[in-house]
């Protein structure tokens, strides 16, 4: 563990810019962001620390101090309190600043200089989740300058190893600061703000507070092996485990709402255009037992939503055979479930069992329960903070619960009871937002000023 001193970050960064010298408002966020992508904090390796001193410099143009700590050399975590009253408990106000891989030959722009093309702003980064932390520094530096009495202390926590694990982030964060666990109520990444495929229509605002939890399950067979020239009578470890594979990757589970998946789809059935449309009211008439064809018409046209309604179990990894005349004695395959959280994983286990149908193939799987509670959805701080600051900046746009089909750091939060919620500050129709571990991630330039409007007013809200 490092602790680096602020005055040692400064030196380290050089002479300050002063605050005079800095883009009007309407352009800071695009300025910071810029800065932040083109710190390549790629994780594996990680360098986040290069992205925290960028974060630390805006911070104390402000006057506001910050703290890098380095679980280990350059993965730097920022933390940093704006005080309140303490009237209430802090709110906490994640993102993390590691990124997936980019390779360069993928993109149409280079990866790490933030690139306007098209109304669309491209960069590593950009969704996931540099924007979040920008607009975060952005909203702390406004709160500070308007001064004031707020109800409550803001934590900033911007992190490091989300995209690996947490081991050198908020895992880590959490054992060795206790003051993250005073939090009463987290703002993350998770969200979705959905604009529609000609970008004139913000159509919802949905605040996570759910998510599914991964869990890797290892089909494996061992066997003779021996020479392809001599092939023998009975299936070999290769051809059974494909076999099972294919068993398994049809297996579907039976569709299942969750509080928070039910109530998102109650919110959206109303104005959901087409067949979508038709299918979510389908099934909120009918939640607790949801027409399978409905649920098939929301999997086909909106995947991502499909997703949550039901446990799923995909095969992503294989491994056998190490030459082409060589029948292999063992093969493997890995199968990634996704649980809903309220799910029952000795049952899940059971059905990939029993769809392997094979006594031979191990079947490895950990069948402990989700552990992945949910925050609560309905009227509380949170959601009217939400509701309050989407009514300022989509005055038409709904603001409903929603489930994430992916893991972020808000079940770690949650489990340590914080009541965690993801956002997406930015709209994003769905095309833009399944650029975000892909090649060419973008937002449209028009979201930026409405994103950074929406987690300022959220956070004054909190703590007003």
């Amino acid at each position: 563990m490092r602790l680096l001193p602020l005055l040692a970050v400064l030196f380290a960064l050089g002479p300050s810019h002063a605050a005079s010298s800095r883009p009007a408002p309407r352009d800071e966020l695009r300025a910071l962001l810029a800065e932040l992508v083109a710190a390549d904090t790629s994780n594996p390796p990680g360098n986040e620390t290069a992205a925290a001193q960028v974060a630390a410099k805006w911070l104390r143009e402000a006057g506001i101090e910050s703290e890098l700590i380095e679980p280990s050399p350059g993965r730097g975590n920022l933390l940093v309190r704006l005080k309140g009253s303490g009237k209430g408990r802090p709110v906490l106000v994640l993102a993390h600043l590691d990124t997936v891989p980019a390779v360069k030959a993928e993109w149409a722009t280079d990866p790490w200089t933030l690139t306007e093309k098209d109304g669309l702003l491209y960069g590593r980064g950009v969704q996931d989740n540099k924007g979040m932390a920008a607009a975060s520094i952005l909203a702390l530096r406004r709160l500070k300058q308007e001064g004031g009495t707020r109800s409550r202390d803001i934590l900033l926590y911007l992190g490091a190893d989300e995209e690996v694990g947490s081991g050198q982030g908020l895992d880590w964060m959490m054992e060795h600061r206790p003051e993250l666990k005073e939090a009463e109520l987290a703002l993350n990444e998770g969200g979705l703000t959905e604009l529609s495929p000609d970008r004139k229509e913000v159509r919802f605002v949905a605040l996570q507070a759910a998510e599914r939890v991964s869990r890797n399950v290892t089909l494996k067979a061992t066997g003779p092996g021996g020479h392809s020239s001599a092939p023998p009578v009975d299936a070999g470890p290769l051809v059974r485990v494909a076999a099972a594979v294919a068993r398994v990757g049809a297996l579907t589970f039976p569709a299942h709402l969750t509080p928070a998946a039910r109530l998102h789809i109650q919110g959206r059935a109303p104005t959901a255009p087409g067949a979508l449309g038709d299918a979510l009211r389908r099934i909120a008439a009918a939640p607790d037992a949801p027409p399978e064809d409905a649920v098939a018409t929301v999997a086909r046209l909106e995947p991502a939503l499909g997703a949550v309604l039901r446990t799923t179990c995909v095969p992503t990894v294989f491994k056998a055979g190490t030459k082409s005349n060589v029948i292999p004695a063992t093969a493997e395959a890995t199968v990634n479930c996704r649980l809903l959280p309220d799910a029952d994983a000795k049952a899940v286990r059971e059905r990939i069992v029993a769809a392997v149908n094979d006594k031979d193939i191990q079947v490895e799987m950990d069948v402990s329960p989700p552990d992945s509670p949910m925050s609560p959805v309905g009227d509380n701080a949170m959601f009217r903070a939400v509701k309050a600051a989407a009514a300022k900046v989509w005055p038409k746009a709904p603001v409903i619960p929603r489930m994430s089909t992916g893991t972020t750091e808000s079940a770690t939060l949650r489990r340590a009871g914080i009541h965690a919620y993801g956002i997406d500050l930015f709209a994003l129709t769905p095309d833009d937002a399944r650029t975000a571990h892909a090649p060419n991630e973008r937002v449209p330039v028009a979201s930026l000023q409405p994103g950074a409007e929406f987690v300022y007013l959220t956070l004054k809200h909190l703590t007003r």
